[in-house]
């Protein structure tokens, strides 16, 4: 099968050779007619004769650079000769004699041409390798601010020269750690993984040398080459050649003195149950004394990064508000999604809807998509992007309405975005009751959220376990959806919006608030719960007037 693309590049340059080779017959020829019986008639410039043209030829146009684009202005800021036959200042033209017979592009313009034409094969025709990962990192973002908002970059990518020879396993050649040192850390394999891909942090001091070596001893293609803020040193994304597991290259890679955390490549989901298109009014303000809580603050000063699909910027319930955004997979599909749009809604909505910081400003990190499943997912990699992204423009609350599998990376970039202060927020899950701990909501410096509906019942799909802070309303809730519609969701995931929204309430009245101090309001401030509901839902429901109050 011939690719439409090969082809169409296939017959530009037949074309450009077939021109090429006219062009040298339309020469020869003049070139004939000047040496022959009435060469010294035509080729004597006159007045008669003003071009130099053949005797009794017709004359043809000198095409130079100001009639023919093909042909580069001669250097030197040179004008060519006027369309008399003269030639232009420093001698002919490069290909012909200087009397303009039939004068076409000069070869070195027409390989020139052929230079330019595109090339075949693409790099990489699947688009995972480059566009997904690479083309974020090169060109910083501008928010309505006008700021850069990009984390640090390191390029170029990692060089792609490693040659694995096919059904044989690739035997590592690792740089031996000191005598008494720890292996690095490493993540444990499972389902919940891009298929033969880790991510490797760097040594603090690695440089693209330490990338490039590292390739080559372990027999791995580098995808991606980024610098993380949040860490502070170099993340790789590599993918496996040959037949190894990613258990195997993983545990490889940690005996290695140039590699800190080596972990496959993680998959993490968005925690929202079905929508349902049915109108029903808005409980959870009530449920939270929103009104009481607002005459206090609404979030003034405060960012909030909702890292999550892409938004519906332009949803009226946004009316005046300004949204900045970062597209963290940076594969440019970022039409707007449910998802997204439903947690910034909760989030930030100013008309329509009543949000619960409506002064707040929402950072929109897009770093999750449907891209035609039921769900929508991400990865280690774009998550980590938009965290990074969200600590460089300033964000005080971070909201991640998803979870996934413990994430070694991602845990050491939770705990350095804590420990600037940053609020953050996740869904404890809605894997059910027998459900495993979810993450990141499990982690220590991280607000676990679960959902409780309109008579404080716990969502039957929710997680359970100690790791639970707190509960918000998140079942049928009435949320923004793209097109500006509205739908009815239930999930976690919008638990979590109403505690990142009261966070950023309180920040308003404390700017000075650490992560500990928040759950220390929320907890003391929260309605508490009886029966069976109690053990799951943490210290309760939130309670955001109580808990603006209780910051005061």
């Amino acid at each position: 099968m011939i690719h439409a693309k090969s082809f169409k590049t296939s017959l530009l340059r037949t074309l450009a050779l077939v021109l090429t080779l006219l062009w040298s017959g339309t020469i020869a020829n003049a070139a004939g007619a000047r040496n022959g019986p009435n060469a010294a008639a035509a080729g004597t410039p006159g007045p008669s004769n003003p071009a130099g043209n053949p005797a009794g030829g017709t004359s043809v146009p000198d095409r130079g650079p100001k009639d023919n684009p093909d042909i580069p202005t001669p250097p030197g800021g040179d004008e060519p000769g006027e369309q008399t036959g003269d030639a232009p200042p420093g001698g002919p033209r490069p290909g012909g004699d200087g009397s303009g017979v039939g004068e076409l592009p000069p070869a070195v313009v027409i390989l020139d041409i052929l230079r330019r034409l595109p090339q075949w094969p693409p790099r990489d025709p699947s688009g995972r390798g480059d566009e997904a990962d690479n083309g974020p990192d090169r060109t910083p973002p501008r928010g309505d601010d006008g700021r850069p908002g990009r984390p640090r970059v390191s390029l170029p990518k990692p060089p792609r020269v490693v040659v694995v020879a096919p059904g044989v396993p690739f035997a590592p050649k690792p740089q031996p750690r000191s005598a008494g040192a720890p292996p690095a850390i490493t993540g444990p394999a499972g389902p919940a993984a891009l298929d033969r891909e880790v991510i490797v942090t760097l040594q603090p001091g690695a440089d693209d040398a330490t990338v490039f070596a590292l390739a080559q001893d372990f027999g791995l293609d580098g995808q991606t080459l980024y610098t993380s803020t949040l860490l502070g040193t170099r993340v790789v994304r590599f993918r496996i050649l040959d037949q190894r597991t990613v258990a195997q290259v993983v545990q490889q890679l940690s005996g290695d003195a140039r590699v800190d955390i080596a972990a496959p490549h993680y998959i993490y989901t968005a925690s929202q149950g079905a929508a349902k298109p049915l109108p029903v009014p808005q409980y959870a303000p009530r449920k939270l004394r929103l009104a009481e809580a607002h005459a206090l603050a609404q979030g003034k000063r405060v960012k909030i990064a909702v890292i999550d699909t892409s938004v519906d910027a332009g949803h009226p319930v946004f009316n005046g508000a300004r949204i900045q955004t970062f597209d963290a997979l940076g594969d440019g599909k970022n039409a707007p999604e449910p998802h997204g749009t439903a947690i910034a809604g909760i989030v930030g909505a100013r008309a329509q809807m009543e949000g619960v910081a409506p002064a707040a400003q929402v950072l929109s990190v897009r770093a999750f998509t449907a891209s035609g499943q039921s769900s929508a997912r991400s990865y280690t990699l774009a998550i980590l992007k938009g965290l990074d992204w969200a600590a460089l423009n300033g964000a005080r609350v971070v909201n991640m309405s998803f979870a996934g599998p413990a994430d070694p990376v991602l845990e050491k970039a939770i705990a350095a975005a804590d420990a600037q202060g940053m609020i953050l927020v996740a869904a404890a899950g809605n894997g059910g009751p027998s459900a495993k701990p979810a993450y990141p909501a499990a982690y220590d410096q991280v607000l676990a959220v679960t959902a409780t509906d309109d008579r404080d019942g716990l969502y039957k799909d929710a997680n359970r376990g100690a790791y639970i802070a707190i509960a918000a309303p998140g079942v049928d809730i009435v949320a923004a959806a793209p097109g500006g519609t509205y739908d009815i969701s239930s999930g976690t995931s919008l638990a979590a919006a109403h505690i990142s929204g009261i966070a950023a309430l309180m920040l308003e009245r404390n700017p000075k608030l650490s992560g500990k101090d928040v759950l220390s309001a929320l907890r003391e401030s929260a309605h508490k719960l009886d029966g069976t509901a109690a053990k799951d839902t943490g210290a309760g429901v939130a309670d955001a007037a109580g808990a603006v109050k209780a910051v005061n």
